[in-house]
């Protein structure tokens, strides 16, 4: 059976202040939202989720890590109709940690990469029908982004990592077995000893066929390295966004349409008093990226958690980013929709159903048509006491 048909899908992938500039236009009704489910309420999820067809029945499957439990990692099998069943743990407890998913040993699967915030790095090898084959190894550093891609065009995946606070970018090839061995870390000079990551997304950013990557680090910014196809990189640290603005989650999309990747990041926590929301670069495939925010900077804290996706539709991709209206954190984040137009603008959609606080902080946020509708249903992981998963569905 063909990789691609286990739609193994991860729209990702992590709000509202000054005001409601820029509301969604006006035209046909737009549909609203609905809580449809709660997953494990009272326990702290973190990273973004993977939404997979673990056991090959067709329907999306959901995967999960969580802080302070054991084990870490949690699998739900999907029914196709929005429903999940806990899957009983097989493997080891390696905490919790970001997540990949790729055909690692190329038998038509999707494997699993989880890489702890505690060192380990852990492959489950799927066999397509809910089982796994596990092999693990230990790292110097905790890890807060995992991504699979071939960046040396041999036809198997490479695995990248981004380190919790010292080991920057780390590059591992892999024999087509589950096993790593680490080929290249950047950044090759470090701007100081510890260097905390943030984020990662891997993508042809210069329109040259080959991958390139992209990680957020808090007080150095992101960086933005091009690849030659060979498994060499060259970059840097990029100058469209001052280092002190964290990114706390990255996607690279095509948002206005132009065939070039833009970015989307999340997660600034500046002041009450001062604008805040996603924001939004324009890529021209050549190294350049434009600021196209306008419309999306209404909240007053904005969360880890970002995801695009036509919710409406209209052919254009919209943005569901996490945050607060207030910045005040006892009120808790909501979720807020950004539709948009296509070209590079935003607006807020106000009466989206979606709540517009009492979450706990969203961490994650992933888009994915969990019961087969043709549209995408919103879930969101909560850390926190109140921490959950929840999943909202178009009325």
């Amino acid at each position: 059976m063909p990789f691609d048909r286990r739609s193994f899908l991860r729209l990702t992938a992590g709000g509202l202040a000054a005001g409601y500039a820029g509301l969604a236009r006006s035209g046909p009704p737009l549909p609203t939202y609905a809580k449809a489910l709660t997953l494990e309420p009272g326990k702290e999820w973190r990273f973004n989720p993977l939404l997979i067809d673990i056991n090959g029945d067709g329907h999306l499957d959901l995967v999960a890590t969580a802080r302070l439990l054991k084990p870490g990692l949690h699998m739900w099998l999907g029914d196709g109709k929005g429903k999940f069943t806990p899957i009983k743990p097989t493997w080891s407890d390696v905490g919790y940690g970001a997540l990949a998913v790729g055909d690692i040993n190329g038998d038509g699967f999707p494997d699993i990469v989880l890489a702890s915030h505690f060192g380990v790095v852990q492959t489950l090898l799927s066999d397509g029908k809910g089982g796994f084959t596990e092999k693990t190894f230990r790292t110097d550093d905790g890890h807060v982004a995992a991504q699979l891609a071939d960046i040396n065009g041999d036809g198997s995946l490479e695995l990248i990592l981004v380190g919790f606070q010292k080991a920057g970018i780390e590059i591992y090839y892999g024999d087509g077995e589950g096993n790593w061995k680490l080929h290249t870390t950047l950044p090759e000079v470090r701007p100081e000893q510890t260097m905390p990551g943030r984020a990662l997304a891997v993508g042809d950013l210069n329109d040259d066929g080959h991958v390139d990557l992209i990680a957020a680090f808090q007080r150095w910014g992101v960086y933005i390295y091009h690849g030659d196809g060979s498994g060499a990189f060259t970059g840097g640290s990029a100058t469209f966004r001052l280092p002190k603005d964290t990114a706390e989650s990255l996607v690279l999309t095509d948002v206005n349409k132009d065939g070039h990747p833009d970015i989307v990041v999340n997660g600034n926590a500046w002041g009450r008093d001062q604008a805040n929301g996603p924001d939004v670069y324009l890529g021209d495939g050549h190294g350049g990226w434009k600021a196209s925010s306008a419309g999306l900077k209404v909240l007053k804290y904005g969360s880890a958690g970002i995801a695009l996706g036509d919710l409406d539709g209209d052919g254009n991709l919209d943005i569901v980013a996490g945050g607060s209206i207030t910045g005040d954190f006892q009120d808790g984040c909501g979720l807020f929709w950004f539709r948009g137009d296509g070209k590079g603008g935003w607006s807020l959609v106000p009466e989206s159903g979606l709540p517009n606080r009492g979450l706990s902080v969203v961490h994650s946020i992933t888009l994915a048509d969990v019961d087969h509708d043709g549209f995408p249903e919103i879930i969101a992981l909560s850390g926190g006491d109140n921490g959950a998963i929840t999943m909202w569905k178009r009325r």
